[in-house]
């Protein structure tokens, strides 16, 4: 079976819109990285082909968690929420 990095970025960003009382837009987050809109917007999608050091450092500090909370890897015809 095929494996595939998969990412928690959407449960991380729901949950801290939820404890923030407010909406997070994908262009706040990039900015607070220092990546583009679309590099969020393909982590949200799923669509990381390749992951990057500085965008994991970027996340994992913005939300407060570990990398091991942030990505994993799972079998790419598992869907996984």
């Amino acid at each position: 079976m095929a494996k595939k990095i998969r990412n928690r970025l959407l449960e991380f960003l729901t949950d801290k819109e939820r404890k923030e009382g407010r909406r997070i837009r994908q262009s706040e987050v990039a900015k607070a990285i220092n990546v583009s809109p679309s590099t969020i917007g393909g982590w949200l999608q799923q669509e990381t082909g390749r992951v990057d050091e500085n965008v994991l450092i970027g996340l994992c500090e913005y939300f407060g968690c570990k990398i091991e909370d942030l990505i994993y890897i799972s079998d790419e015809d598992t869907p996984t929420t």
